[in-house]
């Protein structure tokens, strides 16, 4: 078969894949989309190769790996875990079922980082706090050459993100550990202060943990629910459970962080007056800005001076 047979084929199959969201309406297929990329894949060629060779005949152990691909996400298997990556920020990230494929929403997270990084003179660690499949934490060591601190919860998870350390050269700039939202890094820092080491200057502090409500992830599409980490997406019934236990810990552990402390948070658009008023709840004088996602939607808030 040739590469328009193949892509003809696989649209024809993916059309009859039907998704909706059950907030919106939206349809969430893209089924001439998802075969280029997995055709893109099976070749190790770009979509416009495949454009630009549309006659060119595969051979018959790439169309039959294409057409397995393709029965695969007619399972709702979503394509990034089929084809075992993602691209963030311009780099490709290996993902699995362990780990939470990245969102072009949290680029906006990143962006963002780097902007406080560039202000802020003085020496500057980053944490990741629930880092997944490392795509903050790798890409804020790739683009500013700093120090990271990145933890998670699940060995599996970190398994992940030390692949992508090593994929993208940091692993000498990024420190993984163990554990729950801050927990690690309370113990770090204890253990910083008790052998007298000097701190940074700047903390910037990011955490894109779940914030799905129950009902969003009972209602999620398939690809999200029955294929990725349900404890990376769901956080009670409004969303919010993980982060407050982030801020109540913030809360109490405070004095041991760095005085020039920056928090950067991803949530739904609908929760933006709730996290808001939670990160008030546990820090009256915090200085709080909200950033939107390209399309539009309250996506990121900014804690600083407290």
């Amino acid at each position: 078969m040739t590469i328009l047979e193949l892509l003809e084929w696989g649209n024809n199959k993916l059309k009859g894949h039907r998704d909706i969201d059950a907030f919106t309406g939206d349809k969430l297929d893209s089924p001439m989309l998802d075969a280029e990329i997995l055709l893109s894949h099976v070749l190790d060629e770009s979509k416009s190769y495949l454009f630009t060779h549309l006659n060119e005949d595969v051979p018959a152990k790439k169309a039959d790996l294409y057409q397995r691909m393709i029965k695969r996400r007619l399972k709702h298997e979503p394509v990034a875990t089929i084809i075992g990556k993602k691209e963030f920020f311009k780099r490709d990230f290996a993902v699995n079922r362990f780990v939470l494929t990245p969102r072009p929403e949290t680029e906006v997270l990143v962006e963002n980082v780097l902007e406080i990084s560039e202000e802020n003179s003085g020496d500057t660690w980053f944490v990741d706090i629930g880092t997944g499949s490392g795509a903050i934490a790798v890409t804020m060591a790739a683009e500013t050459k700093l120090p990271v601190i990145a933890t998670d919860i699940s060995p599996e998870a970190l398994a992940i993100a030390r692949q992508n350390t090593e994929e993208h050269k940091v692993t000498d700039l990024v420190d993984f550990k163990t554990g729950d939202t801050l927990v690690p890094i309370v113990k770090l820092f204890r253990q910083l202060k008790k052998i007298k080491q000097p701190l940074p200057e700047n903390l910037i502090l990011c955490a894109n943990l779940p914030y799905l409500t129950t009902e969003q992830w009972e209602k999620a599409q398939p690809e999200v629910r029955d294929w990725e980490p349900k404890q990376a997406l769901e956080a009670g019934s409004d969303g919010l459970d993980v982060y407050w236990v982030l801020f109540k810990q913030l809360a109490q552990h405070r004095s041991l962080l760095p005085k020039n402390l920056f928090i950067l948070i991803e949530i739904d658009p609908s929760q933006t007056a709730a996290a808001n008023k939670l990160i008030k709840h546990h820090f009256p004088e915090a200085e709080l800005e909200t950033k939107k996602d390209l399309a539009g939607l309250d996506r990121i808030i900014i804690a600083s001076e407290f």
